[in-house]
């Protein structure tokens, strides 16, 4: 019971990706049923469903080459030398 009321007393301090993260469980359980039980919620064929795949693919290669410093240069590599160890104190 203590769990569930420390729950509800800080539900609003619950970051999005957290209710993101759930939503999506609960979808995955949702449809891993209705397919054990015949149903097939998602009606796709192969075809849309390998579009799908690799939209979502490349969405995500895009989003982390994007988002991770990509140092190519010499100058940019020594500027993330100097980074790290500022970092690390060295």
């Amino acid at each position: 019971m203590k769990l569930f009321r420390d729950i509800l007393e800080n539900i609003s301090a619950v970051r999005f990706g957290t209710w993101a993260r759930l939503l999506a469980l609960l979808l995955s359980f949702a449809n891993t049923a209705l397919n054990a039980m015949g149903k097939n919620p998602l009606s796709i064929s192969e075809d849309e469903a390998y579009q799908a795949l690799s939209l979502i693919v490349a969405a995500v290669c895009t989003v982390a080459a994007y988002w991770k410093n990509n140092s190519f240069t010499g100058a940019a590599q020594a500027a993330d030398k100097v980074l790290e160890d500022r970092r690390t104190g060295a």
